[in-house]
């Protein structure tokens, strides 16, 4: 018996411990409320904790870690290995290169852009070329689209959980002429939920709809991955926005 016990202790010691899984959200409401929570809450948070993490642990017996800071570090985190998995972001070129992503999109929408009520009167969609020569706000770390370059569109970025109120206020005292948001269903969330009245959000549909994905450090086990993207791909048709 003495043996045994003993034989169990060093079992135990020579097995290495699994290490946790690092995760972090990017702020982007109805999807994203607050990422700064742990865990992150919202839509997406709830889909990721229920469909993924959860299999996740009782597949691989791996813990979930969650992380926060400025979307920008966390970019930098993911290519460092200082965290594991990150939702949601846009694919780049360069992005490609140090990071790695799920098999499928998680969301596809058209931009939104929040601007003055009285912009386009009435309509809730816009030409990226309206913005010509004018200064937009948005995230810090986040990709530009190369129309940007083509009309000359300037930009001011700005970081913290609050970064969608301080924005929009901007626009509200006509010091930028827009916030820029990869997904309009956010640039709404942040017009509704903070209730502005001289803002709206108009979606920008003369360029290519973006899809934003769930992102991989390239250090993640293969396996982690792969399982990932099967939970993804199996349950991603019950995922809802809500706020």
């Amino acid at each position: 018996m003495k043996f045994v016990f003993l034989f169990l202790i060093f079992f135990s010691l020579s097995c290495p411990a699994i290490e946790p899984l690092r995760v972090a959200a990017v702020q982007g409401p109805p999807h994203v409320m607050n990422a700064e929570a742990n865990p992150a809450q919202g839509s997406g948070p709830d889909f990721m904790i229920k469909y993924v993490f959860s299999e996740l642990k009782k597949k691989f017996k791996i813990d979930v870690v969650w992380k926060s800071s400025p979307f920008k570090r966390e970019l930098r985190d993911l290519e460092n290995n200082q965290i594991d998995v990150l939702f949601f972001i846009v694919k780049t070129p360069e992005r490609e290169k140090v990071f790695d992503y799920s098999a499928e999109p998680f969301i596809s929408e058209h931009a939104g852009i929040i601007v003055p009520k009285h912009f386009h009167k009435g309509k809730n969609f816009a030409s990226i070329s309206d913005f010509a020569g004018k200064t937009v706000g948005l995230m810090a770390g986040a990709s530009m689209p190369p129309e940007f370059k083509q009309y000359k569109i300037k930009t001011i970025t700005l970081s913290g959980i609050d970064l969608g109120e301080r924005l929009s206020n901007l626009v509200e005292t006509n010091r930028i002429d827009g916030v820029f948001v990869h997904l309009s269903s956010v640039t709404r969330e942040m017009v509704e939920s903070h209730k502005y009245p001289n803002l709206k959000s108009v979606e920008i549909t003369d360029i290519p709809m973006f899809n934003v994905y769930v992102a991989f450090s390239k250090k993640l086990s293969p396996e982690i991955k792969s399982e990932i993207d099967s939970l993804l791909k199996a349950n991603r048709k019950f995922y809802r926005a809500k706020n």
